[in-house]
């Protein structure tokens, strides 16, 4: 084989690779980064459920304290920041590609007045 063709097979090889990279998340159980945004800034609290199938164990990442229940197909959250910030956890699931559902109950400032408009919450997810 000539060095122009080894070259060109290396090349082909490196592309195709490089390629497969760029497919997106694959299918399969991992964790999931989760935070509680909306237009007030620092939170104190929030009580979140987390609705689905294939959902484990959820844990606080940072400031933020989590305390849970689980039954058939949800877990009731209770997250808090005692100095008022982020409300950031990490979610166990079956699938990364599957999000999980969620309902914001109810969010508090840092002051432990309740929210009145809950619909500018939400909750965002990172792989």
């Amino acid at each position: 084989m000539t060095t122009a063709r080894r070259l060109m097979s290396v090349l082909l090889a490196t592309t195709a690779l490089v390629a497969c990279s760029d497919e997106g998340p694959v299918s399969g159980p991992g964790t999931l980064t989760a935070a509680l945004v909306g237009p007030n800034g620092a939170e104190g609290a929030a009580l979140i459920v987390v609705l689905g199938e294939g959902v484990g164990e959820i844990t606080a990442v940072g400031a933020t304290e989590v305390f849970s229940e689980a039954e058939t197909g949800q877990s009731r959250l209770v997250l808090i920041n005692q100095a008022g910030g982020d409300l950031i956890f990490q979610v166990a699931v079956a699938d990364t590609t599957a999000l999980p559902t969620f309902v914001i109950e109810q969010v508090a400032g840092p002051d432990d007045e309740l929210r009145a408009d809950l619909a500018t919450y939400a909750v965002e997810f990172e792989r």
